[in-house]
């Protein structure tokens, strides 16, 4: 396959398992956290691996849908973009928040009067509000991840909207760089304080995954075909950051390391991305169905845990 027909297709396959082992850090810490073990303890890093490479889907819908169109219809593919994430995260969300009120009420023995009073003050959870000022009241505490993605996308849709490739190559890493030396100065980790602390974490994430991905046209733009050589290197070191990010999600922890993690992201996304190494069909379908299951993984995760150390007690 030549290079421009990959730069075409828009894929990487092995992003798509590192997404699903990034999953499985983030399952990880919640599971470990609740026993003696101190394993993943750094699994909160593979949400930040989410942000960078939902910020590349980001880049790769307007490139898609809106780049070169008139203000009508990047309005009217805008809308369908929020149509179309409101379609993909709300059922598993609401199923989700359902499962987990049930175990509430069947293992912790909710009473109605709680029942009711959560419906009323977790109305904004229901709505995808729960990471704004609006309300914090939240059933399961890695759906901010959700809302703060949701939102966070909206957001830099709307701005690429209005400024087009200069929001992409300017504003997106301008927004990210500031957001985080926010944090190293605020308290030197990635974690989220308050609750308006989830967009702004989104939106950094997100913001470097949109950058990334205008660094890469700008490379399969040149009409000079990559060396094999230097592909395959880059093929290599991509994912040699990646496993080496992974171990250290088994034993690190927060702090300012958090911010060298997400640089190695952003150079390793951008190698795979930029020299896109072809795998066999059958890898493909592998990868790409490891990958769809990590929203449900993500999602569920808390409810199975809950209900698994319940049924262990």
């Amino acid at each position: 396959m030549s290079q421009n027909m990959m730069s075409k297709s828009g894929r990487e396959y092995t992003v798509e398992l590192w997404r699903f082992f990034f999953c499985m850090a983030v399952l990880g810490l919640h599971f470990f956290i609740k026993t003696e073990y101190s394993f993943f303890r750094a699994g909160y890093l593979g949400v930040e691996f989410f942000f960078l490479l939902s910020g590349y889907g980001i880049y790769s819908y307007y490139m898609k849908c809106m780049n070169g169109k008139n203000m009508g219809e990047r309005w009217y593919q805008f809308g369908r973009y929020i149509g179309a994430r409101i379609i993909r995260l709300y059922p598993l969300y609401f199923l989700s928040l359902l499962c987990m009120l049930v175990f509430r009420i069947v293992a912790e023995k909710w009473s109605l009067v709680r029942i009711v009073n959560y419906m009323k003050a977790g109305w904004a959870e229901f709505l995808l509000l729960q990471c704004g000022p609006l309300g914090d009241a939240v059933l399961i505490s890695p759906h901010w991840y959700v809302a703060a993605f949701f939102w966070g996308s909206v957001i830099l849709l709307l701005l690429l909207l209005y400024t087009g490739k200069v929001g992409g190559y300017l504003l997106c890493p301008v927004i990210s760089v500031a957001i985080y030396r926010y944090y190293i100065g605020l308290i030197g980790k990635i974690d989220i304080i308050y609750s308006y602390h989830a967009v702004l974490r989104a939106l950094a994430g997100l913001s470097l995954g949109v950058f990334i991905g205008f660094a890469v046209s700008f490379v399969h733009a040149k009409k000079t075909e990559i060396p094999s050589w230097i592909r395959m290197s880059g093929y290599v070191i991509g994912n040699l950051i990646l496993l080496g990010v992974f171990i250290y999600t088994n034993f690190g922890h927060r702090s300012l390391i958090d911010f060298v993690v997400i640089g190695l992201y952003a150079v390793a996304l951008f190698l795979l991305f930029a020299v896109q190494i072809p795998v066999g069909q059958k890898k493909k379908a592998i990868f790409q169905r490891l990958s769809s299951w990590t929203y449900p993984i993500y999602l569920f995760q808390m409810p199975v845990i809950e209900c698994l150390f319940f049924l262990m007690k």
